[in-house]
């Protein structure tokens, strides 16, 4: 009876703290956030090698892993890299940006995006950097989309430790373009892949408002249909 009645207390104390960790994760995912300004606090190695897993671990179609990744903590290459895409520069003032410093959004605009849209994080703007490339010798059907679960691993690990994430798309844009062969051959990569998106890392900086001018979500009734 009393064999029976501890077992029942360890299943219970099981099952709690199952649905606990449950909770946090499930949290955490609705309160991710993407940061637009970043601290010069360092990402450290433990944590890399934790996010490194995290990427490494996702489902691809038919195991292809159609993806490369390069991690980036020199500044200077970012910068390169950032100044010979197509970004533009934001308005004089805004938070966070010198004038003329580069920024992410749409890097074929060659206008800057509304003051009241806030400081926009771009690569060289972040510590730590991953960039992401698909190998288009892969035989998956779907290789972006794997390339974009695996971004996704990586920023529910990278929440989960602390850190705070940004995905962009426009370095892309320099990564592939007229420069795609001489930055493969800087970064180590094979001048067969081509890069989809680039994870920016750190930690947010609180001194900077980057909440109040945010745009909100959509509703769950206006993006969502439930069939019965």
């Amino acid at each position: 009876m009393m064999f029976r009645k501890a077992l029942l207390i360890a299943v219970a104390v099981m099952l709690l703290a199952v649905s606990a960790v449950a909770e946090n994760t499930v949290d955490l995912i609705m309160n991710t956030r993407t940061t637009q300004a970043f601290s010069d606090e360092a990402v450290s190695v433990d944590g890399q090698k934790v996010i490194n897993q995290a990427r490494l671990s996702t489902a691809s179609a038919i195991n292809q892993q159609p993806w490369f990744f390069v991690a980036v903590t020199n500044q200077e290459v970012m910068k390169e890299i950032a100044s010979s895409g197509m970004g533009f520069a934001p308005p004089a003032g805004t938070p966070g940006k010198p004038e003329g410093a580069p920024q992410d959004g749409n890097g074929a605009s060659p206008a800057a995006p509304p003051a009241s849209n806030g400081p926009k994080a771009g690569l060289g703007d972040s510590p730590a950097a991953i960039l992401i490339y698909r190998s288009d010798a892969s035989k998956s059907p779907n290789a972006d989309f794997d390339c974009g679960l695996a971004a996704q691993n990586m920023v529910i690990a990278a929440s989960a430790l602390g850190y705070s994430v940004k995905i962009i798309s426009s370095p892309t844009m320099a990564l592939n373009g007229e420069n795609h062969d001489a930055l493969c051959e800087k970064l180590g990569v094979d001048t067969s892949m081509q890069a989809v998106a680039v994870l920016l890392l750190g930690h947010a900086d609180s001194s900077v408002d980057v909440t109040s001018q945010a745009t909100t979500r959509e509703s769950f009734e206006t993006k969502t249909n439930i069939i019965e």
